[in-house]
């Protein structure tokens, strides 16, 4: 194998890609067939977190970190995986751009994801420090029109990337199932991409495009484009002949379900 060069790797059937608490050494594309991320519950059970697909990535912190993996990734049936190395991958970037897209924008995903917990970590801290009469360490405080989403279990929690709450600064925020045919000539963009995007397992019972929030000067606005549904508060969002429906979020606390109303991504939503 030449040096520099992705390697293509297959995968029987049980076989534990990844490893909780383990390093990993690169990046995967999943090239053919599928994976499952868990992770062990505080009582030992192992609790399916997602399940990945054709064109999806996994192991993508082991291009920038040396931190141990969070789940396990293990094989459904056979899988074909592309693997880069940090070396592999740099080489990629210059002599075939298209075969890192995915990773890439899986890598910025993640990066904004973790840029939103140091700012988060700070916040906590600069209000431990108020608290204790110091000033150093500036407190964000939350505006009319604020709006920010915390999962209440752990799949939504995964979904979130580790973040306790994501403050949605961006409308609209659109929230749907990570799909691999996107616009590949302007993902970068963002025309065709969801703002968080979750990573369903069949049945499915996230749309590609399940809802998104809107801000204007009306106020915070929920619109449910799913087929299968929103709940907030567990009542269901009706719609009228068919199109999507727009409901307005007063200030306050809203638990949103996501397919179902005891589905498995319930998130809380704060209005501020």
């Amino acid at each position: 194998m030449s040096q520099g060069k992705p390697q293509i790797r297959n995968f029987s059937a049980g076989t534990i890609i990844l490893q909780e608490g383990e390093v990993s050494d690169g990046v995967y594309v999943l090239l053919s067939g599928r994976v499952v991320v868990s992770r062990r519950d505080d009582f030992g059970r192992n609790l399916v977190l997602a399940e990945l697909s054709e064109g999806e990535v996994f192991g993508e912190m082991g291009l920038i970190s040396h931190d141990p993996c969070s789940a396990t990734v293990s094989t459904v049936g056979d899988v074909q995986v592309r693997f880069f190395n940090k070396q592999e991958f740099i080489q990629a970037m210059s002599e075939n751009f298209s075969s890192v897209e995915s990773v890439l924008s899986t890598l910025f995903q993640r990066m904004r994801l973790m840029n939103l917990r140091v700012m988060e970590l700070e916040n906590q801290l600069g209000a431990q420090a108020n608290q204790q009469g110091e000033t150093k360490i500036k407190v964000i405080t939350f505006k009319s029109g604020n709006v920010t989403l915390s999962g209440q279990t752990e799949q939504a929690k995964h979904a979130l990337g580790g973040v306790d709450r994501l403050v949605i600064e961006k409308f609209p925020f659109r929230i749907g199932r990570w799909a691999a045919k996107k616009l590949k000539s302007s993902w970068f963009l963002g025309s065709d991409e969801n703002d968080l995007d979750i990573h369903d397992i069949p049945p499915y019972g996230i749309s590609r495009h399940h809802c998104q929030f809107e801000r204007s000067k009306a106020g915070v606005f929920l619109v449910d484009e799913s087929r299968l549904g929103v709940w907030v508060n567990g009542e269901r969002l009706r719609k009228k002949d068919g199109g999507v429906i727009k409901v307005a979020l007063d200030p306050g606390t809203y638990t949103i379900s996501l397919g179902s109303v005891e589905g498995v991504f319930m998130f809380e939503v704060i209005v501020w």
